[in-house]
């Protein structure tokens, strides 16, 4: 069988990306050998708008928006609930989805694939990205792409086969496992790793010099996304590079979602305090929340706006210990704070944070992320300090 590709949505896309500063050097022609709408399901879902509801589409009832959407850079959900829900149903949770094609080439352009490279890809997902690497790697190279869910993994072999990529090498199997090719020139992770439980066969696997790239996480902050480099001595060292991404966890460390802000926010059982902190920006903003989650990663987060009938409020929650903080505007700069439970989870967040500040507010790509057989860590290295006496914070380095 042969597929055809709509040109025009192709080019579409490529006018788009470029116009936007997100087409990487030589990846249009990648795009056009590997065009998305061989990959993507007949039916799916996708926001109209960045903020707004997902909506099901079907590619026979409405083929013109399909294409449309396909062709344009916008995440495409193909699985909500793992599965459990079903077309047109919009589900609690995305566990399956396109991802946006500048965050695609973004990932490939930053792991420098280069033809005759051995790959290992986690998370097969539609194919695309398994589709594109091949495309690069060439016949000198190889892709091995291993998906955990039996029906993804299914649809994605069968596409890559139709697309001409029966040469990939696509598993039913869960990337956490030691299921690598020997020797492996890059590893591409397209789901969030926890911090401190990055795979180590993946380090093992890959030889000096090679790449690995992986969204890493905690439970409050998503992202960033580290470049790791494996060296002579089979330890990885990474940093955060610019591009910022919000992928879904793997499925080995995901847990149930409980809800941030079920509580009384006002509960006269917790322990009343105060801070001039305003909580928004540290909980909020990417390069400010980060020493804040490597201080009590397994901490969750939600904000609350302003309504007629209650304040604006700022939630801390630890499922762990079942500790929780609200953080509620007083006026004049303070905010009234309360803690439940056994950790003080403000207390830990504000010092955290005033540590940082006090080290110069450094972004994130300042962060070192060192990966060993025994260690994981992630830290601000010591000449990222400033020449004062704001020494170095035990709450800025996480090992498991």
């Amino acid at each position: 069988m042969t597929l055809a590709a709509d040109d025009d949505g192709v080019r579409t896309l490529i006018d788009e990306l470029e116009s936007a500063g997100g087409l990487p050097a030589d990846f249009r022609s990648v795009l056009t050998a590997v065009p998305r709408e061989w990959f993507i399901p007949d039916r799916m879902w996708v926001r109209e708008a960045e903020d707004g509801p997902y909506l099901a589409l079907d590619r026979a009832a409405e083929p013109d928006r399909w294409l449309a959407a396909v062709y344009s850079n916008r995440v495409i959900v193909t699985q909500f609930d793992g599965g459990a829900t079903a077309w047109p149903v919009v589900g609690d949770r995305p566990t399956c989805s396109a991802s946006m094609p500048s965050v695609v080439l973004g990932m490939l352009a930053e792991s420098d694939v280069r033809p005759g490279h051995v790959v290992f890809e986690v998370g097969t997902g539609t194919g695309w990205s398994a589709a594109l690497l091949a495309h690069i790697v060439g016949a000198r190279g190889s892709v091995t792409t291993v998906e955990i869910d039996p029906v993804l993994a299914a649809d994605a072999r069968k596409r890559l086969e139709t697309a001409g990529f029966a040469a990939v090498d696509a598993r039913l199997a869960d990337g956490v496992a030691d299921v690598l090719p020997d020797r492996v020139d890059r590893v591409i992770s397209t789901a969030g790793v926890h911090v401190g439980q990055l795979p180590f066969p993946w380090v093992a696997n890959t030889r000096p010099g090679g790449v690995i790239l992986a969204p890493m996480r905690t439970d409050l902050a998503s992202g960033p996304l580290v470049r790791f480099v494996v060296g002579e001595d089979g330890t990885a060292t990474g940093r955060a590079t610019a591009l910022r991404v919000g992928f879904m966890e793997l499925r080995s460390h995901r847990v149930a979602s409980d809800p941030v802000g079920a509580e009384r926010f006002d509960d006269p059982a917790a322990d009343l305090g105060f801070t001039d902190l305003a909580p928004w920006v540290p909980l909020l903003a990417d390069d400010h929340r980060w020493p804040i989650a490597v201080a009590v990663p397994s901490c969750r987060v939600n904000v609350w706006d302003r309504t007629e009938d209650r304040p604006g409020v700022a939630w801390l929650r630890d499922p762990l210990s079942g500790s929780w903080a609200s953080i509620v505007p007083e006026g004049n700069g303070r905010y009234v704070v309360r803690q439940f439970g056994p950790r003080r989870l403000w207390d830990a967040a504000e010092a955290a944070y005033r540590w940082w500040q006090q080290r110069g507010e450094p972004p994130l790509s300042a962060w070192q992320w060192t990966i060993t057989p025994d260690r994981q860590s992630v830290a601000l290295p010591p000449d990222s300090a400033l020449p004062s006496d704001s020494g170095r914070s035990p709450r800025a380095e996480l090992s498991e």
